[in-house]
């Protein structure tokens, strides 16, 4: 849920913006298709996020043991399934933005930093380590 609130947040505000605008120099019913896109854009946003936390999870969760004990094979995984799922977000801006060649290229391009933040904190999805308080709502005793 957390990874599709920063996309959804970010889409939201940008789509707010542009609604406002179209409120305030074209037509009401330009206004109402790009609020109808915005939403379209948020949520979608957090549906892939809830699935690229849904699909990673469970492809750790069912990876062979030797898989899941080391970092580096366990962060691979992690970050080739996230990325992989990510690319939903692209079809989602391009129907928010009907196609916008920028929109979509960001997104392309965020693409390895999701896979990144995936593969460093598998361990924390996994259930290995609990060194990142955010995940987990709790400090890690020390």
């Amino acid at each position: 849920m957390r990874i599709g609130l920063v996309s959804a947040i970010i889409c939201g505000c940008v789509w707010l913006v542009a609604a406002a605008m179209w409120l305030s120099t074209g037509t009401r019913q330009d206004a109402l298709a790009g609020l109808i896109r915005g939403i379209a854009a948020v949520g979608g946003s957090m549906g892939i996020g809830v699935l690229l936390g849904a699909v990673t999870g469970g492809a750790l969760a069912l990876s062979p043991e030797w898989l899941a004990s080391r970092a580096p094979l366990r962060g691979l995984l992690a970050g080739a399934v996230a990325s992989t799922v990510f690319l939903g977000e692209t079809a989602v801006v391009a129907v928010a933005t009907d196609g916008g060649y920028g929109p979509m290229l960001l997104t392309l391009l965020a693409t390895p930093v999701a896979g990144g933040v995936a593969a460093a904190h598998s361990g924390d999805v996994l259930g290995r380590t609990r060194c990142h308080s955010w995940l987990w709502g709790t400090p890690h005793p020390r």
